[in-house]
């Protein structure tokens, strides 16, 4: 099973991710392709840090099932982990922009795999909540916040309109009752 979780930044798609990978014995990170740095909170095997060159090269192959290029980084998904994943009996989890849902979701249908993905998305309308998290942060300008925040209101909406089977998660819960509400959805979804 490939298990995505989408949203804004700063609305806790990483903590689900670690909170999961402890909580699912079976559970384990799926490796994207991505030309940015290597952070603290990434999961071991969850990246394969490549330059813009090496990038470049596997586009070209055709190695890709979708990339996306946000905040001006790159980062993709291989066709190949996906079969090999949507073959696999463990759960495989990864973070996700919209559109690659709608691919991966696409791209199980073809395979007669639809029942093997699933998708949470963590919403908020709390910005101030969101703005709060963004100054815990180091490593953002008061210009970078604002992007972010007025992003997170175009993912809801696009979210929403999208019409994929996303299961829905508040962010403004702690990560705890986060977790606990996504467990008790994957038995129910």
């Amino acid at each position: 099973m490939i298990l995505s979780i989408t949203g804004p930044s700063g609305v806790g798609k990483t903590t689900l991710m670690h909170n999961l990978l402890g909580a699912l014995p079976n559970a384990k990170v799926f490796e994207s392709v991505t030309t940015r740095a290597r952070r603290p909170t990434d999961e071991p095997g969850e990246y394969r840090y490549v330059s813009e060159e090496e990038f470049e090269a596997m586009r070209d192959r055709g190695d890709f099932l979708w990339e996306a290029h946000p905040h001006g980084k790159s980062y993709a998904t291989t066709k190949k982990s996906i079969d090999d994943a949507l073959a696999s009996s463990d759960i495989f989890i990864s973070p996700l922009v919209i559109s690659a849902v709608g691919i991966l979701t696409e791209y199980a249908k073809t395979q007669g795999k639809e029942s093997a993905v699933r998708s949470f998305y963590i919403w908020t309308d709390d910005i101030e909540e969101l703005r709060r998290r963004f100054h815990k942060r180091a490593d953002m300008t008061e210009t970078e916040i604002e992007y972010r925040l007025e992003e997170c209101r175009s993912w809801n909406v696009e979210a929403k309109a999208s019409g994929l089977s996303f299961i829905y998660l508040q962010a403004t819960h702690t990560p705890e009752e986060i977790l606990a509400h996504a467990l008790m959805l994957l038995k129910t979804n």
